[in-house]
């Protein structure tokens, strides 16, 4: 299973650790975190609203983390 996180992008249902607001991404530990990680390129032209934490790197999508949330649900309980 994939999740559509915007553009043409999509990340492993199964990698996938959390979904996050943005707005959190400012708080200090947060900052170190995504400093220490390993981040997908953020070309989207549209505003970032989410970022999803995976195995191996991090994602910013352009998606509210409320409806990133729901298709990833949507997608569990669909198998």
């Amino acid at each position: 299973m994939f999740l559509h996180i915007g553009g043409s992008r999509v990340v492993g249902a199964k990698d996938i650790i959390g979904i996050f607001d943005t707005r959190i991404r400012d708080k200090q530990c947060n900052k170190e975190f995504l400093q220490s990680t390993k981040v997908m390129e953020n070309n989207l032209a549209e505003e970032v609203k989410s970022f999803i934490v995976t195995t191996d790197s991090v994602s910013f999508s352009p998606i509210a983390p409320v409806t990133l949330k729901k298709r990833f649900q949507a997608n569990i309980f669909d198998k």
